[in-house]
């Protein structure tokens, strides 16, 4: 039975999930001296580099040098680049974003995901949640991430799709007006319109801990994908679960 003393947002339930992917990971005595090794920069480890989600020395997210929307000692909030128009990518929608604003937070300390958290390392994800709200706060803060809302959107026209093609023409100019309608309404949107996700080992992308961080209004995720709702994981839930561990 999953957690039934807690409540989480519409991500959460998912306890026993929580728990298999997190004890399988740790039950590998590789795969955790492996992210020991990442987590501490030890320069001569050699990964196992045996599971193709496995651990590996450097990631794009590793000492991440792109765009930074905010940051502070323990953290950064970068851009996710797909657009949150799923039609955009016809062939392929699980490349879109999740929400119509979906950003990420990353820590600065080499964390390889939530699996390899412990309640050492696991107040990373209430630093994070904390960077992003006291971010969202800030004016300037939600316009930059409005723009690169409309970035995205621009390099999914301009990488995936055909100006000769009428449908594609199509679903960019749809994604123009959904744009539209964020701009009209993203200043009215609190922290409390916001879900915090993890996708734990072996769902996730990136070798390196990044936290989703999704408008979740039914506004805000009629144009994106639910192709990952299933494999995404409540940040706080998992934090409860790591915590809540005796060892």
């Amino acid at each position: 039975m999953d957690n039934a003393g807690a409540s989480y947002g519409p991500f959460g339930s998912k306890w026993n999930t929580i728990k298999r992917q997190y004890d399988q990971f740790q039950s590998d005595a590789t795969a955790v001296a492996d992210a020991q090794a990442y987590l501490s920069k030890t320069p001569d480890h050699r990964y196992a580099l045996t599971d193709p989600k496995g651990v590996k020395k450097t990631t794009p997210f590793t000492d991440f040098k792109g765009p930074v929307y905010a940051e502070n000692d323990s953290a950064k909030i970068i851009g996710n680049r797909s657009s949150f128009f799923k039609d955009q990518y016809p062939e392929t929608p699980a490349k879109a974003g999740m929400s119509m604003i979906h950003i990420l937070a990353i820590p600065k300390a080499r964390i390889f995901n939530g699996v390899s958290l412990d309640k050492d390392t696991v107040g990373i994800i209430d630093e994070m949640v904390a960077l992003f709200e006291a971010s969202w706060a800030e004016e300037s803060f939600r316009l930059n991430i409005l723009q690169h809302q409309l970035d995205a959107i621009k390099t999914a026209w301009n990488e995936n799709q055909d100006p000769l093609e009428p449908q594609h023409r199509v679903s960019y100019q749809r994604a123009i007006s959904a744009y539209k309608e964020l701009k009209r309404m993203i200043h009215d949107l609190t922290v409390e319109d916001f879900t915090y996700g993890l996708h734990l080992w072996p769902d996730h992308s990136v070798g390196h801990l990044h936290m989703h961080i999704m408008a979740t209004p039914a506004k805000c995720l009629q144009y994106s994908t639910r192709e990952h709702d299933q494999k995404t994981k409540d940040a706080a839930e998992v934090r409860d679960f790591i915590t809540s561990r005796k060892t």
